[in-house]
C-alpha cells in the first residue's frame, strides 16, 4: 500500500530515530502518519533485524517480523556513532530535524558528545525523546531493563494470568510498545509547544512508569481505597461480577457485566433458559459490589447458560440483548474476523521480488489524512546517498524567538468530552494534565460509569459518585457540566460550547451522538475546524459497529488472550482493562496528529479508533506470524526466542517473584558466577544461547530451585550489580512503598480532592521536562462547573441560567456530601 506524504497529517515533519527495540514502534507511528522518519542504524544494521520469528521461516536481516512490522514507511541510513565523522553526520541530521527519538543507555549520547545540551545548542527548537527502562534520572536510571523486567516492575505481570501460575507477560513486546506509543503522544505535544514557542525540550519516557500508568486500574488509588492488593485471578475481573471466560459447546466466550441494566438482562436470559430462579435475587441487582461475595455461584449460573450453546450463538444472542459477550478468538480467527475484514484493516505491502506481506493496519482512522504504510522497512543503508545529499543542501529548520512558557504544553486548547469509562476519558485526563481546558458533559441519568461506586470502607453510604479512585484516575483536572441531551435546548447549549472548543472526544456507541444531534455532520457546521475523536469497541462502521464491549472483551476478541500465557492454560488475561489504555494512548497521538494538520492547514477532521484494531496493532508482529503461517502462535509464557534464562522466578515469601532476562553468553557466565554455580557454567547443555533455548525446561528448573531461597529485592540488586536485567514482580504496594526510582521521579501524584482533602494517583508518564504538567483537583460533582461553563464561557446571564435549570436543561447534582469516617 502506498500514499503521498502531501496528504498526510505529519507532512513536513522530520524525525531522526536511533534504531532500538524500544523506539521502533514510536518511529513507525510517525512514519505511517507521513513524517519523514530517518532510521539511523549502526554498521551491519540494527540487532533487531536478526530477531526471530522470520518471514518464510528463513533467518535473514530483511525478514525478521518484528523489524519489518515496526519500521514501515521509514528511510534508513547507516552511521557509526563511535567515530567523529559519524557523530558529525548525526548532528547534521539533527540540525534539520524537528525531533530525535533514541533508546540508548541513559548518558551514552552525552558521553559521545551528542547529548541534549549539544543538540539544544545547535537546534533550540528540537525535541529530543529518550525512551529507557527507568528514565534518565533517579537512582536506578543506569539499571538494565527489558520488556519483561519493565512489565514486572511496572505492576502488570502480577495481575496477569492465573493465581496458580507464575506472573506472566503478554505475547509480544507490550512494555516497549506502550512506552513507544506514550513517547509518540508526548513528542507530538512537545512539538506543538515548540511550534508556538520556538523552544524544544527533552521528553524523558520510562518504560516502567508507562507500564505502571497503563495498569493503573489495579494501581495505588484502588489499594489506598480498599487495602486490597490485586493479584492474578484467571479471566474474571475483581470489580466486575459476572465477568470471565465461560465454556460453550465449541470454545470459550467472554462476558463482562458493568451496568445494573446489563445484570438484569443476563439474569433474565439465564432464568429463561435454565429455570434457575435464584439468579433473579433482588439483592444482586445494582452495581457489581452487590454480587462480588457470590461470584462463584453466579459464575455457575452463567456457565449453565453458555454450555447449552455454540460460541457464535451466545455472541449473536448476547449482543442482541445488549450484553458484552465476545468470542475468545485465536489469532487465526481474529485475522479472519468479519469486522476486521469489512473494515479492510489488514493491508498488503509489496516487498519487491520477495512478494507481498500482509500487515496489520493503523490503530486509528483520520478521514482527511489517513495513516498509510507507504513502503516496506528499509534495507541496511538503503537511503544513505539520498538522505546525506539532502541534508548537505538543506538549511537548518527555522527557529522562532523563544516565547514565555505557558501554564502547560497544551494551554489554550479547549476540549469537550462526551465519554465514560477509560478509553475516552484518559485522553482528556492527559490533555488536562498538560494544561488544556477539558469540559466533560454528563447527565444525572447517565453519569460516568465510574461514578457508580460504593466505598468498600463504608458500604452503608451507598453509591458515592465523587469518591471513586477510578473517577479520579480518569477524570481529575477536568471541568464538569450536566445536560439533559434529550432536550433540544441542551443540545443547543452543547453546540455553543463546542463552537468555542478545539477538540471533541467521545466514546459512545456509534450513532448515539448522531441521534442526539451532536454527530460529526452537525458539529462541523458549528465549528468547521473542529477535531472530533471517537472511539468504540469495533469502530464506527462494519457489521459489529454497535456491539457492546469493555476492555477485556477486546483482549478476548483480538486473539491476544489466547496467544498469551502458559501452554497448559487456554489463555492469559490482564486485570487492568489493557485495551482501554492502548486505545487512550493511541488516541492521544491521533488527536495531536489531527491538531498538527489543523495548525498547518486550518482544516479540521473526524478521527475514529476501533479498540479491536488498536489491540491487534500493538502485537502486530505476532499477528503477522499468524497471517503468514495460518497457524496460531504457541503460548510460551515468559520464554523468549532470544533470551534464556528468561522468566519470572519464585523467591522467598508468598507470591514473590523476580523477573530475570539473560540475552548473551557473557551474561550467562556472570549469572552463574553470582549464583555460585560453576557447574551450570560448565554444563554442555547451557554453553551457548542456542543450547540454553534448546534445553530451557532443565535450565528453568535449576534456576527456579536456586531463586526460591532468595529475597526478591536482594536478588534484583545482586543481578543488576553485574549488569543482568532483573526486576521484582511488584504489586501496587511495592511500587508505592518500596520503589526508590518511582519515588525519586515523583511518579505518584498527590491531588487535591474536594471531599477527601488529598488523594494519591498513578501519574501521567508523559515525561515533558520543559513543560511538566499537573492535576488541579479531583472529586467533582455532576454539573460542578455549570456556572463557569455556561455563565463565563458562554456568557449566559443569571436569569437565563435559572430558566434552563428550572426546565431541566441544565442539571445540578443533588447528591449530598457524605459524612466520611475519620
Amino acid at each position: 500500500m502506498s500514499g503521498s506524504a502531501r496528504s498526510a497529517a505529519l507532512a513536513g515533519r522530520r524525525i531522526v530515530e536511533l534504531a532500538d527495540h524500544k523506539t521502533a514502534y514510536c518511529g513507525k507511528l510517525f512514519a505511517d502518519m507521513g513524517a519523514d522518519v530517518i532510521l539511523v542504524e549502526p554498521p551491519g544494521g540494527d540487532s533487531m533485524r536478526r530477531l526471530p520469528p522470520f518471514w518464510k521461516g528463513e533467518p535473514h536481516p530483511d525478514r525478521g517480523l518484528w523489524f519489518l512490522y515496526t519500521n514501515t514507511s521509514k528511510r534508513g541510513v547507516v552511521i557509526d556513532l563511535e567515530t567523529a565523522e559519524g557523530r558529525e553526520r548525526f548532528l547534521a541530521l539533527a540540525l534539520n530535524a524537528d525531533a530525535v527519538i533514541e533508546g540508548e543507555t541513559p548518558g551514552r549520547l552525552t558521553q559521545l558528545g551528542i547529548g541534549w545540551e549539544i543538540l539544544r545548542e545547535r537546534n533550540p527548537g528540537l525535541v529530543l525523546t529518550s525512551i529507557s527502562g527507568f528514565g534518565q534520572t533517579g537512582p536506578r536510571h543506569g539499571w538494565k531493563s527489558s520488556d519483561l523486567v519493565a512489565t514486572a516492575l511496572g505492576g502488570a505481570a502480577i495481575v496477569t494470568g492465573y493465581a496458580d501460575d507464575p506472573p506472566v507477560r503478554l505475547a509480544g513486546s507490550h512494555a516497549h510498545v506502550m512506552a513507544a506509543t506514550n513517547a509518540a503522544g508526548a513528542t507530538m505535544i512537545a512539538l506543538r509547544h515548540a511550534s508556538g514557542s520556538g523552544t524544544g525540550q527533552h521528553v524523558d519516557i520510562s518504560a516502567v512508569e508507562t507500564v505502571a500508568a497503563v495498569s493503573h486500574i489495579t494501581g495505588v488509588g484502588k489499594w489506598l481505597d480498599d487495602g486490597m492488593i490485586p493479584k492474578r485471578a484467571g479471566t474474571g475481573l475483581f470489580a466486575s461480577v459476572p465477568s470471565g471466560a465461560y465454556p460453550c459447546r465449541d470454545g470459550l466466550v467472554y462476558l463482562m457485566v458493568n451496568r445494573p441494566a446489563h445484570w438484569k438482562s443476563v439474569a433474565r436470559w439465564v432464568f429463561e433458559e435454565t429455570g434457575q430462579e435464584a439468579i433473579l435475587n433482588p439483592l444482586w441487582e445494582g452495581p457489581s459490589a452487590n454480587r462480588i461475595e457470590d461470584r462463584e455461584l453466579i459464575d455457575m449460573f452463567i456457565g449453565e447458560l453458555t454450555a447449552q450453546h455454540a460460541v457464535a450463538e451466545i455472541y449473536r444472542e448476547g449482543q442482541a440483548r445488549h450484553l458484552a459477550f465476545t468470542p475468545m478468538q485465536t489469532a487465526s480467527q481474529a485475522v479472519a474476523d468479519p469486522q476486521l475484514e469489512a473494515r479492510k484493516y489488514f493491508v498488503d505491502v509489496s516487498h519487491g521480488a520477495d512478494g507481498e506481506l500482509r500487515y496489520p493496519g493503523a490503530a486509528y482512522r483520520h478521514e482527511q489524512t489517513p495513516a498509510q504504510i507507504r513502503h516496506r522497512a528499509p534495507r541496511v543503508g538503503e537511503h544513505d546517498d539520498e538522505v546525506f545529499a539532502e541534508h548537505r543542501s538543506r538549511s537548518p529548520a527555522p527557529v522562532l524567538a523563544p516565547a514565555p512558557a505557558p501554564a502547560g504544553a497544551l494551554a489554550g486548547l479547549r476540549v469537550v468530552e462526551f465519554s465514560m469509562g477509560m478509553a475516552g476519558p484518559w485522553i482528556g485526563r492527559a490533555m488536562a494534565w498538560c494544561g488544556a481546558e477539558v469540559i466533560k458533559v454528563e447527565s444525572k441519568s447517565h453519569p460516568d460509569v465510574t461514578r457508580q461506586y460504593i466505598p468498600p470502607w463504608a458500604p452503608h453510604l451507598g453509591i458515592q459518585s465523587r469518591l471513586s479512585p477510578w473517577f479520579t484516575d480518569w477524570n481529575a483536572g477536568k471541568r464538569f457540566v450536566a445536560l439533559d441531551l434529550l432536550r433540544p435546548d441542551a443540545v443547543d447549549l452543547a453546540k455553543q460550547v463546542i463552537a468555542k472548543a478545539d477538540v471533541v472526544i467521545e466514546n459512545f456507541t456509534p450513532g448515539v451522538l448522531d441521534k442526539l444531534g451532536l454527530g460529526w455532520d452537525s458539529l462541523r457546521r458549528v465549528k468547521p475546524d473542529l477535531v472530533m475523536f471517537g472511539t468504540s469497541g469495533f469502530g464506527n462502521d462494519g457489521p459489529h459497529r454497535s456491539y457492546v464491549t469493555w476492555g477485556p472483551n477486546i483482549e478476548a476478541a483480538s486473539g491476544l488472550a489466547t496467544s498469551s500465557g502458559f501452554a497448559h492454560r487456554p489463555c492469559a488475561m490482564t486485570h487492568f482493562a489493557y485495551p482501554d489504555s492502548v486505545s487512550a494512548m493511541h488516541g492521544l497521538f491521533a488527536v495531536m496528529c489531527a491538531l498538527e494538520h489543523r495548525r498547518r492547514t486550518g482544516e479540521g477532521q473526524r478521527v475514529n479508533l476501533s479498540q479491536l484494531e488498536a489491540m491487534v496493532s500493538v502485537f502486530g508482529d505476532v499477528m503477522m506470524e499468524a497471517v503468514g503461517s495460518g497457524q496460531n502462535p504457541k503460548r510460551v509464557g515468559n520464554r523468549s526466542h532470544y533470551g534464556a534464562p528468561h522468566g519470572c522466578y519464585p523467591c522467598a515469601g508468598e507470591d514473590r517473584w523476580c523477573a530475570i532476562a539473560v540475552f548473551d553468553d557473557e551474561g550467562w557466565a556472570r549469572f552463574c558466577a553470582v549464583a555460585g554455580r560453576a557447574d551450570w557454567a560448565a554444563d554442555a547443555r547451557f554453553e551457548t544461547l542456542a543450547l540454553r533455548l534448546g534445553n530451557v525446561d532443565a535450565l528453568e528448573a535449576l534456576v527456579s530451585e536456586w531463586t526460591r531461597s532468595q529475597d526478591a529485592y536482594a536478588l534484583q540488586s545482586k543481578l543488576q550489580a553485574i549488569g543482568i536485567a532483573a526486576g521484582v514482580v511488584q504489586n501496587t504496594e511495592d511500587q508505592h512503598r518500596r520503589d526508590p526510582q518511582l519515588a525519586a521521579r515523583g511518579f505518584f501524584e498527590e491531588i487535591e480532592h474536594k471531599l477527601k482533602g488529598k488523594v494519591v494517583a498513578n501519574g501521567i508518564p508523559l515525561g515533558l521536562t520543559g513543560t511538566p504538567g499537573h492535576t488541579s483537583d479531583a472529586g467533582a460533582a455532576v454539573g460542578e462547573d455549570n456556572d463557569y461553563v455556561f455563565g463565563e464561557v458562554l456568557g449566559l446571564g443569571a436569569d437565563e441560567l435559572a430558566r434552563l435549570r428550572a426546565c431541566g436543561v441544565i442539571e445540578d447534582s443533588d447528591e449530598p456530601d457524605p459524612e466520611l469516617p475519620r
